[in-house]
């Protein structure tokens, strides 16, 4: 349960948290690492801090951040909505535990996603595609749209997929299946 001190609050300086206040560029970098893929209520709050600042005048984000952002929302709602859908399974880990993945279940099979490689996924198929065709500052922008585009806040039910960003999403992920069932899971990299 709650309390009043762990409800973030958009201030002039960051958001506070009880006692302590995160500056805004430390907020926005929460949502590019691990901090709420089990907590996506969480990030939410955080996410509607943060536009609240916005909104005020408070901070200015600029493409960059807001990448980070819609990216980060993007993938919470896909997730969200997946679990919804399929539910989620227990995958034993490297370390001798399991983690619990959310089960994607498409026309070429099923597959097990998590947030942080999704982010990852999108990062690398939206904006550096994107990026590389258009340049940084065009590109920048239409990954952000894109982005933009494939979320819909409805009022009753908060975020959810639109059609355009569901059917990006699964052709993502069927097209992974598929080179899976083709060639075999690709190899971790090797880090040195």
């Amino acid at each position: 349960m709650s309390s009043k001190y762990d409800i973030p609050e958009a201030t002039p300086n960051g958001i506070k948290i009880g006692n302590r206040v995160i500056g805004w560029s430390g907020a926005v970098k929460q949502f590019d690492g691990p901090r709420f893929d089990s907590r996506p209520s969480e990030g939410l709050r955080w996410l509607a801090c943060i536009m609240d600042a916005f909104a005020s005048g408070w901070v200015a984000l600029g493409v960059r951040k807001e990448l980070i952002l819609w990216r980060w929302l993007v993938a919470t709602v896909f997730i969200n909505e997946e679990r919804d859908r399929n539910g989620t399974i227990d995958i034993p880990n490297e370390s001798g535990g399991v983690d619990t993945a959310v089960i994607y279940s498409g026309k070429k099979g099923d597959l097990s996603i998590y947030p942080g490689p999704l982010r990852f996924s999108l990062a690398n198929h939206v904006e550096s595609i994107a990026i590389e065709k258009y340049g940084v500052e065009k590109g920048s922008m239409m990954a952000l749209r894109m982005y933009q585009n494939m979320v819909i806040a409805d009022p009753e039910d908060g975020f959810r997929m639109s059609p355009f960003g569901r059917e990006g999403l699964e052709m993502l992920h069927d097209d992974y299946i598929g080179m899976i069932k083709t060639s075999g899971m690709p190899e971790m990299p090797v880090m040195h």
